[in-house]
């Protein structure tokens, strides 16, 4: 019993050597947690804005492949089938260059609902406000009532073009070309500068039925077609006349 409180008063009076944390470590150890949550901070703000940039570009090019489709698909699908105007004035089937970038008469326009109209549809492209814009009538031969409607293909665009192409291998800004009856349209091409991406270009064949039509009109000289020069139709097709 002496023994053990000998050792306990013993104990008591020993030094203790145990150290707590110093003010500098402290500071060093909040100075290196600081560093560590700048950094980590720093990185989880540059993924938020790479996902966001990539989403961004991702929707861009979406749209850019989105509306490079409708102009394929609208040229692909050119028919042989002039219109007249909101003035009752003919227009070819295809032109280029003038009151609109381009202009054409295309098959493929679906009627699921079998409404009394024409499965073929005349678009044109114009630019409107740095924005590439695609419109369309409900009929062909249009009446002074007429109101095409738009639809927005591509936003921030400029210096918008297309191009025709002759089976010669000519260029043209205008299309039809009234001083030459012999070459026929063989391609259409467009050029347009984008912010994102720069300058687009694409070149579209037209329908090889297109050139063998214009062909034989070039070689009919009895006139038993009843056409205009342009190639013109008298009016709408039997399909638009039925109910």
């Amino acid at each position: 019993m002496r023994l053990g409180l000998q050792a306990s008063y013993r104990n008591r009076g020993a030094p203790n050597t145990r150290r707590a944390f110093t003010l500098l470590e402290m500071l060093v150890a909040l100075a290196v947690f600081a560093a560590i949550g700048v950094m980590s901070s720093r990185i989880l703000s540059g993924m938020v804005d790479l996902a966001e940039t990539t989403r961004v570009r991702g929707d861009e090019f979406s749209d850019l492949q989105r509306a490079m489709a409708i102009v394929q698909r609208d040229v692909e699908q050119l028919a042989h089938r002039s219109v007249r105007d909101e003035l009752g004035d003919p227009l070819a089937p295809a032109v280029v260059g003038s009151d609109a970038l381009l202009e054409l008469t295309r098959l493929g326009w679906q009627n699921p609902l079998a409404a009394a109209r024409s499965e073929m549809q005349r678009v044109a492209y114009v630019v409107e406000e740095d924005r590439l814009v695609r419109l369309f009538w409900q009929v062909l031969d249009r009446a002074p009532t007429s109101e095409p409607v738009a639809q927005t293909l591509l936003d921030s665009v400029g210096d918008v073009e297309f191009v025709a192409h002759d089976d010669n291998g000519e260029t043209h800004r205008f299309w039809p070309q009234m001083n030459d009856d012999t070459a026929g349209l063989a391609a259409i091409a467009l050029s347009l500068e984008t912010t994102t991406y720069g300058r687009i270009e694409r070149l579209w064949l037209v329908p090889a039925s297109w050139a063998a039509i214009d062909e034989l009109e070039s070689e009919d000289e009895d006139g038993d077609d009843e056409k205009l020069d342009d190639g013109l139709d008298d009016g709408p097709l039997e399909e638009e006349r039925q109910p």
